[in-house]
């Protein structure tokens, strides 16, 4: 089952800087955040990763294309410009494929936009900005056991995100703003399993938004199911919580990579 990773959004602004740096790309100890979310994908077993770009997306592109030589013990023969390998990274089985989708397009548009790299039933998906301890392959089994044609992660953190008004595990309503947080609702954690029938309500016009219209008309449909995580999860949207996921990785705390934490 592949992974569609949204790596889309103009970016964050941190330390002060001028310039946005792709939410992707911060470093959170010495890796990026996308290869942080990357990573505990691939220690669930999902090793194929379809990235859908946006803007600035050449420091993505770069990052992974010369990604051997920024990890590797290597030796360089400066006569032939010959570069030999003394070690092998273990990411050695990822699969990536960029797929450039607009540098102003909404999540739908971009999804859509990866339909032709998508050749399974179902795939998986989420976005690159967003940590969690969520266990992949028990979202994996919730979706295909409640045959919904997307199944989102839900979780209760503050009240900035989408909320599911909820109606037994089958949400009855969706706001795209949050108005608490989470009394009466669950928000839109970003861990989402989907069938390739999504593609029937999406449009490759930039106005498509996933979160908005599309979440609204698989509610109305009853076509949306929600996996409750009560686990870790956290964004990056600003300085601060930067800094909190600096600080778990700096105390070897990266609760998003510890393995079978459940069995």
């Amino acid at each position: 089952m592949k992974v569609v990773i949204l790596c889309g959004g103009k970016g964050i602004r941190l330390n002060d800087t001028l310039d946005f740096i792709p939410k992707g790309m911060v470093k959170i100890g010495h890796r990026p955040l996308l290869w942080h979310i990357m990573k505990a994908y691939s220690n669930h077993g999902f090793n194929e990763f379809v990235l859908a770009l946006g803007s600035n997306s050449k420091a993505i592109r770069d990052y992974f294309l010369h990604y051997n030589e920024n990890i590797n013990d290597l030796t360089l023969t400066l006569g032939n410009n010959k570069l030999d390998y003394n070690t092998q990274n273990q990411e050695e089985n990822w699969k990536i494929t960029f797929v450039e989708t607009g540098e102003n397009s909404g999540t739908g548009a971009r999804l859509f936009r990866c339909q032709k790299y998508l050749n399974d039933d179902d795939f998986l998906l989420t976005y690159s900005d967003c940590l969690s301890d969520i266990d992949i392959n028990k979202l994996v089994g919730f979706h295909i056991l409640n045959k919904k044609i997307l199944t989102t992660t839900g979780v209760l953190p503050p009240f900035r995100y989408g909320e599911f008004i909820m109606d037994g595990a089958i949400p009855k309503e969706y706001r795209s703003v949050s108005k608490l947080r989470s009394q009466d609702g669950l928000v839109n954690g970003g861990f989402m399993a989907l069938s390739c029938k999504i593609f029937d309500y999406l449009t490759p016009y930039n106005e498509c938004v996933l979160e908005q219209d599309i979440f609204k008309s698989l509610v109305n449909d009853r076509q949306l199911s929600i996996f409750e995580h009560f686990g870790f999860w956290q964004c990056i949207d600003n300085e601060r919580e930067y800094r909190f996921l600096n600080k778990l990785s700096e105390e070897n705390s990266e609760f998003w990579l510890f393995k079978n934490k459940n069995d």
